[in-house]
């Protein structure tokens, strides 16, 4: 679908608008992307948390939500999405995928590793709730 074109359909994704606050030892969890992945069928919600490390997660550039099921969900300061980088002011060099990207300075993954590589996070999204909050530890 290109600019302009037909929006999907719906009403055959049972989506719930999702949000949540993420703190890292306490306090929140700034500019951090959040996914929350289905591993059946390779789909994903993503987010960025802002100051407060509040997030609400998109289905698509269109459609706000997650799909209902168990999720792995992701945390990363690090970690750049495209569907995020227009939001956001990041230029496309910064964003997965590109390999065009020339990087001039590595950032520092504040989060460990349990929380995104190697997720042990998980989120059983059912319908009527919508709060989804995660209190990290960096140790």
């Amino acid at each position: 679908m290109g600019c302009g074109g037909p929006r999907g359909d719906y009403s055959l994704v049972d989506l719930v608008k999702a949000h949540g606050t993420i703190t890292l030892d306490g306090q929140p969890l700034p500019n951090a992307v959040v996914t929350f992945e289905d591993p059946t069928d390779d789909t994903m919600s993503y987010a960025k948390t802002d100051a407060e490390g509040n997030y609400t997660l998109q289905f698509d550039s269109d459609m706000s939500g997650v799909k209902v099921g168990k999720k792995v969900v992701r945390i990363s300061t690090t970690r750049r999405l495209l569907a995020l980088a227009s939001k956001s002011g990041e230029e496309e060099g910064d964003v997965d995928g590109d390999p065009d990207a020339v990087s001039k300075k590595k950032p520092v993954e504040l989060v460990p590793d349990a929380y995104h590589k190697n997720s042990e996070l998980t989120a059983d999204v059912v319908q009527g709730t919508t709060r989804y909050d995660f209190a990290l530890q960096s140790k």
